[in-house]
């Protein structure tokens, strides 16, 4: 799944610490669905962003 851009503002960054959730966010992916943090809750998740060449 390839996500084109963040539907809402980020927040204010703060340290996670090990051990502890993640923020929440929703992301909006390339077939423009809403695609939340916490609907992958329980399995792993990677995220890489990638600078886009346009």
């Amino acid at each position: 799944m390839q996500i084109n851009s963040l539907s809402s503002p980020m927040p204010k960054p703060s340290l996670i610490h090990p051990g502890e959730f993640a923020p929440d966010f929703t992301l909006t992916d390339t077939e423009d669905r809403k695609v939340r943090l916490s609907d992958y809750r329980g399995q792993p998740v990677v995220l890489a962003f990638l600078r886009g060449f346009m």
